[in-house]
């Protein structure tokens, strides 16, 4: 056993530097990213082989699973800042006991879901999913499996979690793009012997299978105090819990408001309608890696730093802002201009006639809610989860209308508008709660100028453009948007990395 795995403590120290919290980030796109190159090769395949309204009943059932196995009582996220805690403070001995406890809490209550959904397959398949007749006998078969994955799952994300708080993202993303990739390639080669839904469902709960065994045993190995036995500490269920309950509000209704609009879509539209705009949405939404990545690395970073240093949990969460909006603004403006003729290329015409807009409205979402990711962590890490918890009970009930209203009146680019402007809304009260609780003034105004100018150039170039004056568009875009970062998004220490890093490239070059 090396030394680093027996002094837990002084990895998550050195951790805690400015280069290895981005190394670690990078990590965690390199982690996400794989797959996502994966799903958009294997996703046209899988519509082909399975049709599209199988294709829709299977993005449906992996919304399904992916919010049910969220009835941990937050415990997943809980157990990560508990650790985080228990490293910054020294305290490595009363890690296992909270690691077990909460584990064994995890799979209870994942157990617990599994039954109530095995038990209702038959509501879920007619009333929730509303299956095509054709599709329902195999449907039905596939809960099972699905909901067998579900303590599995749940197992996984606190298992993680042990590992993410000991910033061990090297070997948790390499576990990611190898199970990743089986995800998107395993169906795919299940479709080539048959194309049941079934089958497929079976060969992704065996990855969930694999991946929890993985997950276990690195913890094993980075945690030697797990070792020593399996026992309960009763002691740290309240502090779980409480830590964990409101995060479990917004694990429950965070997914709601997320993927609430394909069940409302297939209820009021079509099935085959849910495929035209989860489709893209998957797509899109792959571009969250990159504040989830980032967020990945500050959420144990700021748990750490909330018990350690206040003045560096300030910086932290400045400079977390800027880089999602550095790092995200490129990608969803080229969305924004060229999502007509990438979705032809991709999909087909079809698919670029219905889901244009839908596109967009996704792609805006994104930028702001990427932003949003870092107050939205910062809060749960500083012992606020309270605070997101309640926002995300007061938004459901206008959300829900507001969907409602909108897929009846407008179809499928009016579902997309409801879910940006719900996610804009979001991001605005989730700033203003960390400038009001922790910190004032912690973005300059320069800053949140760039941004809005940002927003206000990507519904400049939705119009109907010419090919050549888009790509016109995006010379000029991007040339301000380069300026802008260097003027707003940048501090002075980064500005003379950059000078650094680009003159020993011409050095180099010379």
């Amino acid at each position: 056993m090396s030394a680093a795995s027996q002094n837990p403590s002084e990895n998550l120290l050195a951790a805690l530097r400015g280069r290895a919290m981005a190394r670690n980030t990078v990590w965690n796109v390199v982690g996400q990213l794989s797959p996502v190159m994966i799903a958009a090769f294997s996703i046209p395949i899988l519509i082909r082989r399975m049709g599209v309204d199988r294709f829709g009943v299977l993005t449906l059932a992996w919304a399904l699973v992916g919010y049910f196995s969220l009835f941990d009582l937050g415990l997943g996220r809980a157990l990560t800042k508990v650790a985080s805690d228990r490293l910054a403070s020294g305290k490595e001995r009363e890690l296992a006991g909270a690691v077990w406890t909460a584990l064994a809490m995890m799979v209870a209550m994942g157990a617990l879901v599994a039954v109530g959904i095995s038990l209702g397959r038959d509501w879920i398949a007619s009333s929730v999913m509303k299956v095509p007749a054709s599709l329902y006998p195999e449907t039905i078969r596939s809960i099972y499996p699905l909901a067998f994955s579900i303590p599995l799952i749940t197992a996984t994300s606190g298992l993680r979690g042990v590992l993410e708080a000991q910033h061990r993202f090297g070997i948790t993303n390499a576990v990611r793009i190898a199970m990743g990739a089986f995800s998107f390639l395993g169906p795919l080669v299940a479709t080539q012997f048959s194309t049941s839904l079934f089958l497929v469902i079976l060969v992704l709960v065996a990855g969930r299978i694999i991946t929890a065994f993985i997950h276990f045993f690195l913890c094993l190995h980075t945690t030697p105090s797990l070792r020593s036995g399996i026992f309960l500490d009763r002691t740290t269920v309240p502090e779980l819990l409480s830590t964990g309950s409101w995060m479990t509000v917004s694990n429950l209704i965070g997914p709601i408001m997320v993927y609430l609009d394909r069940f409302l879509i297939s209820a009021f539209l079509s099935v085959a309608a849910v495929a035209y705009y989860a489709t893209p949405f998957e797509l899109v939404t792959k571009l969250w890696l990159v504040p989830v990545a980032l967020t990945t690395v500050l959420f144990p970073a700021f748990a750490a730093f909330s018990v350690i240093d206040q003045a560096k949990l300030k910086i932290n969460y400045a400079r977390g802002v800027r880089s999602c909006f550095v790092l995200l603004f490129p990608a969803v403006f080229l969305i924004f201009l060229f999502a007509p003729e990438g979705l032809h290329l991709w999909l087909g015409q079809r698919f670029a006639q219905q889901s244009t807009v839908v596109v967009r409205w996704f792609a805006l979402g994104v930028l702001i809610n990427g932003l949003a990711n870092v107050p939205f962590a910062l809060l749960q890490a500083a012992d606020r989860p309270d605070l997101t918890g309640k926002l995300h009970l007061i938004e459901v009930p206008f959300y829900i209308a507001g969907s409602v209203a909108a897929i009846h009146y407008y179809g499928l680019p009016g579902a997309a508008f409801v879910w940006a402007l719900r996610l804009i809304v979001e991001a605005v009260i989730l700033f203003v709660l960390v400038r009001r609780v922790l910190f004032r003034n912690a973005l300059p105004l320069r800053f949140i100028a760039v941004v809005l100018l940002a927003v206000a150039a990507l519904f400049v170039v939705s119009m109907e453009l010419r090919l050549t004056t888009k790509l016109i568009s995006a010379v000029i875009v991007l040339g301000l948007y380069v300026i802008g970062s260097w003027w707003a998004a940048l501090e002075d220490p980064e500005r003379n990395r950059l000078r650094a890093w680009f003159g020993a490239m011409v050095q180099a070059r010379d």
